[in-house]
């Protein structure tokens, strides 16, 4: 099967990017969709699922290291029980790539994987804030993407968006860059771009970081009932504002006297968007440092209607 890392940091819009590829498939594509969440329970794998492909999760923990054996094992499930033509694999947004890519590239997958490409998510608008923090660990993802996305391009003007596409071709001359807004613009069929797998790949040369980011916290919940989206605005709000510790991320899908709806908090931003279906259940995921939990699970209680 061939296999696609939709890799990129937290909020760049990898969700997003893969709802529009899934939206593109053929009704004879057969799809699997492999989603690693760092929070306790899933959101994504929720978005994803009823998009024409299969769906497996794998929450709670990190899908380059706590989940290195768990991740061997779901690939041969996935290849083995849905036998995909492509397999879409979304790993958290504080997974090191290389890490990730060692597994991949492992001998005990040899018989899986025919071909492996890697996608790397950018957020146009927060590029240089976030490359400026951590600059080992960008350049790193930007180095080993066959790929490069420069998503959420609505933010910026085109002289801006001329220099970030001209910092990456410093550090990666030879992937293609593509540009989108939404998540959209990215066509399948004009960018093939595959790479030939090969096992046991030698990622020694590629200087990254060994430990994530940060000393990332989690705190994610569910909930029945329906929610006041008055209020949950207001929540999102506080998080946006650290009210309840240095957030970095912050998502949830909820129901409304209006519907589902989706929340994300992403470079310093609250968007909210209309869910098409319905859900088991409300959800939300924060992810940050020095959260105050108790805080923020009183205060999600509170959003109900």
């Amino acid at each position: 099967m061939h296999v696609d890392v939709i890799n990129g940091l937290l909020g760049a819009g990898k969700t997003t990017f893969l709802l529009n590829i899934l939206d593109q498939k053929s009704p004879e594509e057969k799809i699997a969709v492999l989603v690693n969440e760092f929070g306790e329970i899933g959101i994504d794998g929720d978005l994803l699922g009823g998009q024409g492909a299969d769906v497996v999760e794998l929450p709670n923990g990190c899908i380059c290291c706590t989940l290195n054996a768990d991740l061997k094992n779901q690939i041969r499930v996935i290849a083995e029980t849905y036998q995909p033509d492509i397999l879409y694999i979304e790993p958290t947004g504080i997974a090191t790539i290389k890490n990730l890519m060692g597994i991949l590239k492992s001998l005990s997958l040899e018989k899986y994987i025919d071909e492996l490409r890697t996608f790397v998510i950018l957020d146009a608008g927060s590029f240089w804030e976030i490359l400026g923090q951590n600059r080992g660990f960008v350049e790193t993802q930007i180095e080993m993407g066959d790929i490069i996305v420069v998503n959420k391009c609505d933010k910026v003007d085109s002289s801006e968006l001329d220099k970030i596409i001209g910092q990456i071709k410093q550090v990666n001359t030879s992937a293609q860059i593509v540009c989108t807004s939404f998540g959209r613009g990215w066509a399948k069929q004009t960018c093939p771009g595959k790479a030939q797998y090969s096992a046991n790949q030698d990622f020694d040369g590629i200087k990254e970081p060994e430990a994530p980011l940060k000393q990332f916290q989690q705190f994610s919940t569910t909930s029945g009932g329906t929610f006041d989206l008055v209020k949950l605005r207001q929540l999102f709000g506080m998080l946006k504002d650290n009210r309840f510790g240095s957030v970095d991320r912050a998502k949830g899908i909820f129901c409304t006297a209006g519907g589902w709806v989706r929340v994300d908090l992403a470079s310093h931003e609250v968007r909210e968007s209309v869910l098409s279906r319905d859900f088991a259940a409300s959800k939300i995921i924060v992810i940050g440092t020095m959260l105050q939990k108790a805080v923020i699970r009183n205060e999600f209680k509170k959003c109900l209607g």
